[in-house]
């Protein structure tokens, strides 16, 4: 689409970020010097359309309040601007589903899509869009009616009890647990399996609001009206009376189910749940036209404490979130290295030799080794605020280096893969994300078109810019070909 070519701009920083210093930063010096024509400012991507923001009050989407995502609407655009769906079957893969904006937004526009998930929660909000798609309107209404004249004043006791983990102890007021008993109560009388599990769904679409905790960030942040040892006094304002949450949810589902869109989604949509580190080698070359995806950030976010209440709603123990975040793309300062069981995975496949290229490409990436050895000496000397910080970049690395030769590999030639990520700082070092991932996408054999700027990037920590100052970092929308 020219006209919106002709908007962007070239990006206009610094040579290298205000943190460089001396010889080590030769590397990533060298490395932005290769790709700093690829840098572009694309102004018509805002913050609010790469993540969360726009989907907040769309239908479906606003039943899970999911921040990690993008919009439905920055689907729309990459769709658009790449016509993908003009006048053929089309294919889109999300490899890093989310809660399957992708799929859903693909789907909606004629494609097939496939998207790969390992976080539960994730999964349980793109099943709910499948139930959506098949429930019958007349049975979810009449449950919700009889929900209503049965529950809201029920104070008979239950046995169910919220199986609390750890971290989610206290999480909720005795009333919102008795309320959560009754309503659990209910759900597991309704007949029909559809309406049953998107009234189990609702439930896990209230935790947050219901409770004293808010996402914030790596973390959980507690107020102090819950009664846990907290340092702050956060106060987290007005909390929704169980019933109310409830009963807001079911209104809202209901109101899309009633405007659905004929089952395009269930019919189209193919959902997996598992790592795209082992699915992603199910699939054979030239797979798909479109890749579409925003991988876990290098950024130290533990996706299993946010979301501990959702977890723990499903049901997964202590030792199953322990053995979940070790599962997930390395990005946490607690995971472990997945090299030796990824070899083992290839040998199995008789794929030795592709992984040995995809390993010597990530061993010979010169900008990798040198932020690597700038945090090594840094944890040496005792100057980080975590000694596992330099090993979970490595990992991260490792791990999104095998993505993004398998992603090349089943595309179609002709194909684009778009990536949303961030640059990522440490020590007052920026950690140039977005070209060492593009040059492992050129080892790939992919063609690096652009890497679009967002106008607006991100702030380094409160804690680094204490220490550091402030340093921008860039936001980028990788688009790569093939």
């Amino acid at each position: 689409m020219p006209e919106l070519r002709q908007r962007w701009l070239p990006f206009s920083g610094l040579e290298f970020p205000v943190s460089a210093r001396g010889p080590a930063y030769g590397e990533r010096h060298a490395l932005y010097q290769r790709y700093r024509h690829k840098l572009v400012i694309n102004p018509d991507l805002t913050r609010a359309l790469v993540s969360f923001q726009g989907n907040k009050s769309a239908p479906f989407y606003r039943w899970f309040k999911y921040k990690e995502a993008f919009s439905s609407e920055f689907i729309t655009y990459i769709l658009d601007h790449f016509q993908v769906h003009s006048g053929k079957k089309w294919s889109v893969l999300d490899p890093f589903a989310g809660v399957g904006t992708t799929l859903t937004s693909a789907t909606k526009a004629g494609g097939q899509a496939t998207g790969i998930e390992r976080l539960p929660v994730g999964i349980a909000v793109m099943n709910a869009r499948l139930k959506a798609d098949l429930v019958s309107i007349v049975r979810f209404r009449q449950t919700l009616a009889r929900l209503r004249n049965e529950c809201i004043h029920n104070d008979r006791p239950q046995q169910y009890l919220f199986p609390h983990l750890k971290i989610t102890q206290k999480a909720f007021s005795p009333e919102t647990e008795k309320g959560m008993s009754v309503y659990h109560g209910f759900v597991e009388t309704i007949d029909n399996p559809d309406v049953r599990f998107l009234f189990r769904f609702a439930l896990l679409a209230v935790l947050e609001e219901t409770s004293f905790t808010r996402k914030d960030g790596q973390y959980l942040r507690w107020d102090y009206r819950s009664g846990k040892s907290v340092e702050s006094r956060f106060d987290k304002g007005a909390i929704t009376e169980f019933w109310l949450a409830i009963n807001r949810k079911l209104e809202m589902m209901l109101e899309d189910i009633e405007h659905r869109d004929g089952g395009r989604f269930s019919s189209n949509a193919t959902i997996i749940e598992g790592s795209c580190l082992s699915e992603l080698l199910r699939f054979s070359e030239e797979s798909f036209d479109l890749v579409v995806t925003s991988p876990p950030y290098c950024n130290r976010y533990d996706y299993t404490r946010t979301y501990a209440l959702e977890l723990a709603c499903l049901g997964y123990s202590e030792a199953q979130v322990k053995s979940l975040r070790q599962a997930l793309l390395s990005a946490t300062v607690e995971n472990k290295s997945k090299r030796a069981r990824l070899a083992k995975l290839y040998k199995s496949l008789d794929r030795e030799s592709f992984y040995d290229q995809m390993e010597e490409c990530f061993e010979r990436q010169g900008a990798l080794r040198e932020v690597l050895s700038v945090l090594r000496n840094a944890r040496d000397l005792g100057m980080l605020n975590n000694n596992n910080v330099p090993a979970m970049v490595e990992h991260y690395f490792f791990e999104m280096n095998l993505v993004v030769h398998e992603l090349a590999r089943i595309l179609s030639p002709g194909g684009h893969i778009v990536m949303v990520n961030d640059n990522v700082q440490y020590f007052g070092e920026e950690v140039p994300v977005d070209l060492i991932l593009s040059e492992f996408a050129l080892h790939a054999g992919l063609k690096v078109d652009r890497i679009w700027v967002l106008p607006r990037g991100k702030g380094n920590s409160s804690q680094q810019m204490g220490v550091h100052g402030r340093n921008e970092i860039r936001k980028c929308v990788y688009v790569w070909s093939k």
